[in-house]
């Protein structure tokens, strides 16, 4: 049973949320991020009909209801004392893409964005922690809307809200709102339960399909005009374009590439260590799968994975492979890199990544596995 002081709580908040200015400057918020999306997704170059930017203002009934929720850590005391501060989805967005790659074209240009600051992103359904093997898939991006955006203050006492952001494939917004549905009709027993988890497994799979397709598609236009200018301007046919459109280093393509190239090794358990080492091998240079892959040609993998193999305790992963072949083939200049990737408010970090670099660069030298 919720403790009546909380509900009083709640219905205070839910006053003060109700407030007209303040639902009005959220409404201009809605709206100014919407446009601001769409000008992002043209930006990323994504065709304007395989896209869809809209947004919603938390019910109040809802909002009311979250102000009353416990903290998960101590459920003696509110998790939201200043609720129009601290509820994040107040004002929320949705933004839905034909392919996984315009999805992360999207979290990508979000990320660069003046305009918005990036608080956190959450990859729902992706590292399937909870008892189903499939389910909900969506990317949600928490932001705080900048001054640039141009909108008008809140009123006097109110701040502007953190903003969350979703972003799903067509796919994806399908299934969620057909799941979402059939709770409402108490459909939601262990049977359909089953088979929502078997669609959830077919889209994933339909989706992986649909952007190989579009890669491929890319790729032999990519060829075509190059063949064209090639012989337009009277050049040699060459072999191929100087880049592969399908060929980018996504989220989706380094998760598939670590799995290929170091498939006995055990996959990274650590929340994000995947984007981490993508973050890397992109600020190293390697902007494409094909280029990573030949730098991992170019050193000796059994002979570095001997090195680091005797005498350690941790745990040798896909990341941590890959993370030893940028070294070995950056050197000095991986470890200065590495050294600017991590955390600015991570001091610890900050003086341990770049000593334990340098000392697996010292192996990597003693045998003779790079000058």
């Amino acid at each position: 049973m919720t403790d009546p002081s909380f509900l009083e709580h709640a219905r205070h908040a839910r006053r003060h949320y109700e407030l007209p200015s303040y639902q009005a400057f959220l409404r201009r918020l809605g709206e100014s991020l919407e446009g601001h999306l769409r000008e992002l997704i043209s930006a990323a170059g994504i065709p304007e009909n395989q896209s869809e930017v809209e947004w919603r203002i938390k019910a109040p009934a809802s909002f009311e209801q979250k102000a009353a929720s416990p903290d998960p850590e101590d459920p003696e005391r509110l998790h939201y004392r200043f609720p129009t501060d601290e509820i994040s989805d107040q004002l929320a967005l949705r933004v839905v893409c034909f392919l996984p790659a315009q999805v992360e074209a999207v979290e990508q240009a979000i990320a660069e964005d003046d305009a918005l600051v990036v608080r956190e992103v959450r990859n729902k359904g992706s590292d399937y922690s909870d008892a189903r093997a499939f389910g909900y898939q969506s990317v949600h991006v928490l932001v705080d809307p900048g001054p640039q955006l141009g909108v008008l203050a809140p009123p006097k006492d109110y701040r502007v809200p953190r903003v969350e952001i979703q972003l799903r494939t067509q796919l994806q917004h399908v299934w969620a709102e057909l799941e979402h549905a059939s709770r409402y009709k108490g459909a939601a027993g262990s049977r359909v339960s089953r088979k929502f988890d078997r669609a959830a497994a077919l889209i994933e799979m339909v989706d992986e399909l649909l952007q190989e397709i579009d890669d491929a598609a890319a790729g032999g236009s990519a060829r075509a005009d190059e063949g064209a200018r090639r012989v337009a301007e009277g050049e040699p046919p060459g072999d191929r374009p100087e880049r592969m459109v399908g060929n980018r280093l996504t989220a989706r393509a380094m998760r598939s590439f670590l799995a290929e190239v170091f498939p006995d090794a055990p996959p990274s358990r650590g929340a994000g260590s995947e984007e981490w080492i993508r973050r890397h091998a992109l600020e190293s240079g390697f902007d494409t799968v094909e280029s990573l892959r030949e730098a991992v040609r170019s050193v000796d993998l059994p002979a570095i994975d001997w090195v680091f193999r005797e005498g350690v305790t941790w745990e040798r992963n896909q990341v941590r492979c890959l993370d030893d072949v940028l070294l070995a083939v950056g050197g000095a200049e991986y470890i200065e890199l590495a050294e600017r990737l991590v955390d600015e408010e991570d001091d610890a970090q900050r003086q341990k990544r770049p000593r334990v670099l340098g000392w697996r660069l010292k192996k990597l030298r003693e045998a003779g596995i790079v000058d």
